[in-house]
């Protein structure tokens, strides 16, 4: 005989017994109750809430957010199971599961499109996938849902600075200081995202001064100060060395912990958060694919937050990867600690993203920093700056808390990129006139540098001035480009302004240019070596700071030590003089791939046991208690 159906004072009766033994942590019996409660009478939203609540504390994930989209079918304005819905999304993305996160977020949005957590963590999360333009949309939105609240128009403006739309990224940061006047992290992101990227890096490091004298206790913005530093002509090293030494001082060294001895295998650590498509990326893939590893075991901390096809590959060559976006400095230090890492390399410095305060808290006995900076750290705790004798030449030590590791070529090898076009034939030949050009990023464009370009131009009647980089897409960043050199003399008709552009076709552009200008006191790096093996030659000033030595270096690995330039009538007389002879410059640009492919900055295998050595070095030293000094290396 059938029983006669439950009735809806029963069904309640049940859930009740379902959330007392939830309560009490008997979460099956629980499940057991209110499921059958929720069998009788499914249209209740709150039990179906519950079941929610209940199937997150065993852990049931998707079951979770299921039953909290039920109970939101029944009642979109419950906010109980909004939360749940909510909490259940941040939870699988802190895991990791980005595509499940976004389903959630997504689903919320559906059932309320006026749930603003909703609308604004999708923001976020797409951002991080650098899918930017739908980011721009949601944070568009969340301000519209929420219009008092300066975090909206700041991640807008963040969006679109990443996205080189910096007039509008400009508009956003001023609408997000409308709303709060004086806010640090919206005035830093201006100033390093939008000032600097327009070019104009003294007002970027005026506002940054301006901000850390009001937050001296926010590391952040001092490493945005440092690196800023880099891009002014008018300080000096001196003062520079002294300013990253100031904020190292914040942090005393500690002392060195315990780790078995590097048998059979040394423990390498790389740390940084560009293991991707970025310059650290491409001088690091040919360390890691060349490491022996009967010798040394490589682990990779990895705080990359977009990997790419670069990532990948870097992936592929670690022994070990261990992903660092969701622990904490201290956390962090102790799981290296906990590996045993014997040396641990920095690779990134004051850059954005950066984990000086591991380094600061000595996670390993021997740390180094090298590749992703310009010099010195500051850091007490970092013991040695990997360099070489041109990037830092005699004397130079002074200005580095570090002990200088002066490589026997270039401090760092360079895989070229695979797909890159070949090198076409001298524009100069065919066009009637020469085209200087660079390739450089804005915030390495100065005064100083556009006079001194602007000098060249005039030494070569008809010339042409070609720049290529993606802050120029920008209407506002381009009239601005084209004012600097107005005002130091150039007609700004002879002067043409190309934006960003997939990489191939950026490599291509090199087609058109005859000579690059390499800027001051920021050189090229990446940029250099791309410009070489596209054939084109590089004339550099050089300098006496870290930054303004790249290319120097990178002439030299390609026997080019002739382009530098002794001062700035050098610099003009040396461009001159190469598009003053086509035939030569022709000649030049023929052979100067192979030139390169046959220098020690592309023989990966040659620095890696070069720098297997330093590490030998650095070990032996720590093992004697002889504490961090420089040292050169060389091959017999």
């Amino acid at each position: 005989m059938t029983p006669p159906p439950m009735t809806p004072h029963e069904a309640d009766g049940l859930h009740r017994q379902g959330l007392v033994a939830a309560q009490a942590g008997r979460f099956d019996e629980a499940l057991e109750l209110i499921g059958r409660a929720i069998a009788a009478y499914p249209s209740v939203p709150v039990w179906w809430a519950n079941y929610g609540l209940v199937m997150e504390s065993l852990g049931d994930v998707a079951g979770a957010a299921n039953a909290y989209a039920g109970a939101l079918n029944l009642d979109p304005s419950l906010e109980m199971a909004m939360d749940g819905l909510l909490t259940m999304a941040e939870a699988v993305r802190r895991a990791g599961d980005s595509a499940r996160a976004e389903a959630f977020f997504r689903r919320a949005i559906a059932l309320n499109p006026k749930t603003l957590a909703a609308v604004a963590n999708l923001g976020v999360l797409l951002r991080a996938q650098a899918r930017r333009a739908e980011a721009v949309t949601l944070y568009g939105r969340a301000g519209r849902l929420d219009p008092a609240n300066w975090a909206h128009p700041y991640n807008l403006g963040n969006a679109l600075a990443e996205m080189n739309r910096l007039g509008e990224a400009d508009d956003a940061y001023g609408a997000a200081l409308a709303l709060a006047p004086g806010r640090a992290e919206v005035r830093a992101n201006r100033a390093t995202r939008v000032l600097a990227m327009q070019g104009r890096a003294d007002e970027a490091l005026a506002e940054i001064d301006a901000v850390v004298a009001q937050h001296g206790n926010v590391d952040s913005l001092h490493a945005s100060r440092l690196y800023l530093m880099q891009y002014a002509p008018g300080l000096t090293m001196p003062a520079i060395a002294q300013a990253h030494a100031d904020w190292g001082a914040r942090y005393p060294d500690g002392p060195a912990p315990a780790v078995a001895a590097p048998a059979p295998k040394m423990r390498i650590g790389y740390v940084s958060p560009d293991f991707r498509a970025h310059p650290v990326g491409f001088f690091l893939e040919p360390v890691l694919a060349n490491h022996d590893r009967t010798a040394f075991e490589v682990v990779c901390y990895a705080n990359t937050a977009n990997p790419d096809w670069k990532t990948e590959r870097l992936m592929a060559h670690a022994d070990h990867w261990v992903w660092t976006t969701g622990l904490d400095d201290e956390a962090l230090a102790q799981r290296i600690r906990a590996d045993g890492i014997h040396i641990l390399v920095d690779l990134a410095g004051h850059t954005f993203g950066n984990r000086l305060p591991v380094f600061a808290r000595r996670a390993a006995p021997v740390q180094a920093t090298w590749a992703g900076y310009v010099g010195t750290t500051g850091l007490p705790a970092m013991d040695y700056l990997i360099s070489d004798s041109r990037q830092s030449p005699s004397g130079s030590d002074g200005w580095c808390i570090e002990g200088i590791v002066r490589m026997p070529d270039a401090y760092v090898p360079w895989a070229p990129p695979e797909d890159a076009p070949p090198v076409a034939p001298l524009p100069l030949a065919t066009r009637g006139h020469a085209t200087f050009g660079s390739f450089n990023a804005l915030p390495k464009l100065n005064a100083e540098v556009a006079a001194l370009w602007a000098r060249v131009l005039g030494a070569v009647p008809g010339s042409r001035l070609l720049l290529r980089t993606p802050g120029l897409d920008d209407a506002g960043t381009a009239a601005r480009t084209l004012a600097l050199f107005d005002r130091a003399g150039l007609d700004p008709a002879r002067v043409d302004l190309r934006g960003g552009a997939p990489h191939r076709d950026f490599l291509a552009g090199y087609g058109e240019v005859d000579v690059a200008l390499d800027p001051f006191p920021y050189s090229g790096g990446l940029t250099t070596l791309e410009a070489l093996w596209m054939g084109v030659p590089v004339v550099t000033l050089g300098g006496d700071r870290f930054c303004a030595r790249h290319s120097v270096t990178h002439l030299a690995s390609a026997g080019l030590s002739d382009l530098v330039a002794e001062g700035p009538d050098g610099y003009v007389a040396k461009a001159a003089a190469l598009v003053a002879d086509p035939a030569g410059l022709a000649a030049l640009r023929c052979g100067l791939r192979d030139r390169l492919a046959a220098s020690p900055a592309l023989n990966g295998v040659r620095f890696t046991r070069a720098l297997e050595a330093a590490f030998g070095v650095m070990w032996q030293r720590f093992q004697a208690g002889q504490g961090r000094a420089s040292f050169s290396l060389s091959f017999d």
